[in-house]
């Protein structure tokens, strides 16, 4: 089992109907990005089996659609359309892993607690808007309740079982918390960011360029009263700022980086001195007047404790993902994994969907 199969084991463990019917439990829909894949018609035809236990393609295809979904928006819209074949290893071999899982659960004399499952099943239908609604996402893709309820329960068999198998893991220790860090730059670089504050006048849609023309000069001469010192900019910016969520702040609107601002504020922002006034700037909103308070050049973020939990995390998940992956190897060498599909012909059967 590769590594990425025992990542999706870990996140996913046994969610084969629950992928399809999660997604009958979302309300809102994203815009395409582009024209939709052929429709496939997702069939109870077995593709494997393992320990007497069926993978149907019905089964590969709800996970590969979690498994994308999971990966977007890093996929393009052409890697969607052939997600059926990108991931159809990685499904298969998730999905072994995860029988061959359940079996050592059985095998250990592990059972699920009732209590457990019965709270797992509340939240699987807290996604619905009631029973009616639940009742309909699982004939929609032909689920019984009882299936739902044994695949939520082998969920949970999984997850006993990889927190048993991983107990005896040790933590990511300082040095090699450090030692990622060392290694690692690219991850903890903050980009070149500037605090300013604005004073801002707005323009209707509808203005003449004779108000327009009014209103920047009004603008260009609170610039010199603030240059003449006659009035400090947040004092302009409480007095004559229509942006009301900042004006009380003095205007403070405060840390960005690129992109995160309209073109033309971000290019006079980024040229600014710090200290200084850029020149009033027009955008479709009206007319800006910003003030550079700091600078803050490209730099690495230092190791705080925010960061070495992040790291911790990180390295502690793909210790448990490693341990997994090496352990489901030990299982399936051990058994007999009976492929009735092979990966050409469920490409021929998928090609371009």
């Amino acid at each position: 089992m590769n590594r990425k199969a025992a990542l999706w084991l870990v996140v996913l463990v046994a969610c084969l109907p629950l992928a399809g019917l999660a997604r009958q439990s979302q309300q809102d829909p994203k815009p395409a990005a582009a024209p939709a894949a052929p429709v496939v018609v997702a069939t109870d035809d077995v593709v494997a089996r393992v320990l007497g236990e069926a993978i149907t393609e019905k089964q590969l295809l709800n996970l590969i659609a979690q498994i994308a979904n999971n990966q977007n928006p890093q996929l393009t819209p052409e890697q969607m359309q052939q997600k059926n074949n990108t991931f159809y290893y990685e499904a298969l071999d998730t999905m072994i892993g995860g029988i061959l899982l359940k079996n050592e659960g059985r095998e250990r004399g592990m059972v699920v607690d009732r209590t457990k499952l019965e709270e797992a099943m509340k939240a699987v239908k807290a996604n619905f808007a009631n029973e009616e609604a639940y009742q309909k996402a699982l004939a929609a893709q032909g689920i019984k309740d009882e299936d739902l309820r044994k695949s939520v329960e082998d969920r949970i068999l999984i997850q006993l079982v990889l927190a048993e198998n991983n107990k005896s893991l040790s933590p990511a220790s300082d040095a090699e918390i450090q030692k990622f860090y060392d290694e690692n730059p690219k991850y903890f670089e903050q980009p070149e960011q500037v605090h300013a504050a604005m004073v801002f006048l707005k323009v209707n849609a509808d203005a003449t360029p004779e108000q327009k023309a009014e209103i920047k000069k009004k603008l260009e001469d609170i610039r010199a009263e603030i240059e003449g010192k006659k009035i400090t900019f947040a004092e302009a910016a409480g007095k004559y700022s229509d942006d009301k969520k900042t004006s009380a702040a003095g205007g403070d609107i405060g840390l960005f980086k690129r992109g995160e601002m309209l073109d033309s504020l971000e290019k006079v922002a980024f040229t600014t001195k710090q200290g200084m006034m850029t020149p009033v700037v027009e955008t479709r909103f009206g007319f800006h007047l910003l003030l550079v308070l700091e600078i803050k050049p490209l730099r690495t973020a230092p190791l705080d404790a925010a960061i070495k939990a992040n790291i911790k995390n990180y390295l502690d998940q793909k210790a448990g993902q490693d341990a997994t992956a090496s352990h489901v190897k030990e299982l399936r060498a051990k058994v007999k994994v009976e492929i009735l599909m092979t990966g050409e012909e469920w490409n021929k059967r998928h090609a371009g969907k």
